[in-house]
């Protein structure tokens, strides 16, 4: 059948966080405006990990509360960088935010002549609708037999003509990876304006990556409601 080709996705967007870095800088640079130094209590154990004091973490909490980009400032140096899987249709919105962040992407230009499309290649969620699938099937072999033919071609202006062609008649649902980085301040503008929108890649996909993050809730504003007994930092 080709539901066995074709198969429904679970999700619509696949995250991969790579790195995550500047935690250490970013708190200590958040002690400047007042020069309360004397207060920080972040620091490293023997193994060499990050543990952030009581303290600092009170402060980075009455920062983000007091909202961004005026307050929290310390969030921007707080860099990630994140394999993300998508569709082109969800890309389109991504796109929207283009201070902050920088992305180095697949390129369809080099490997779409090369290795032509697979189903495994698309966002399709059209579930047990054989005839949506069966025109998908078709429309994957058509785009297929273009390549082969591309191929033939010798170089001038009939193969650009066949590639720009091809190109153009990829669907929305063309997924592509790109390695993005970004910030912590980025990433909060961004969850506060897509957690309740329309595509389950934003308030599915994207919220559910945030909040695997450390520190989530410096981005979320979803802090959790613990007694801080011992913070004792005024800033």
């Amino acid at each position: 059948m080709l539901l066995d080709i074709i198969k429904q996705r679970g999700t619509m967007i696949n995250f991969q966080t790579v790195e995550i870095a500047g935690f250490a800088p970013a708190i200590a640079g958040m002690r400047h405006p007042l020069k309360s130094y004397d207060k920080a209590d972040t620091g490293y154990d023997e193994d060499g990990n990050l543990h952030i004091g009581i303290n600092d973490y009170n402060l980075a909490k009455r920062l983000c509360e007091a909202g961004s980009p005026e307050h929290a400032k310390f969030l921007r140096q707080i860099g990630v960088w994140v394999n993300i899987t998508a569709p082109r249709f969800w890309w389109s919105e991504w796109d929207t935010y283009k201070i902050g962040t920088t992305a180095n992407s697949q390129s369809t230009m080099h490997t779409l002549m090369r290795d032509g499309v697979k189903p495994e290649d698309f966002y399709f969620t059209f579930g047990e609708d054989e005839m949506a699938n069966e025109a998908m099937h078709n429309y994957i072999n058509v785009i297929n037999e273009l390549i082969a033919l591309y191929k033939t071609l010798e170089p001038g202006d009939i193969k650009e003509q066949y590639f720009e062609k091809i190109k153009a008649m990829l669907p929305e649902g063309f997924l592509q990876t790109r390695m993005v980085s970004l910030n912590y301040q980025v990433l909060r503008t961004m969850y506060n304006q897509r957690k309740n929108h329309r595509l389950s890649g934003w308030r599915e996909d994207f919220v559910n990556w945030v909040h695997t993050l450390p520190m989530q809730e410096w981005i979320t504003g979803e802090f959790p409601n613990l007694a801080q007994e011992n913070a004792v930092d005024e800033q």
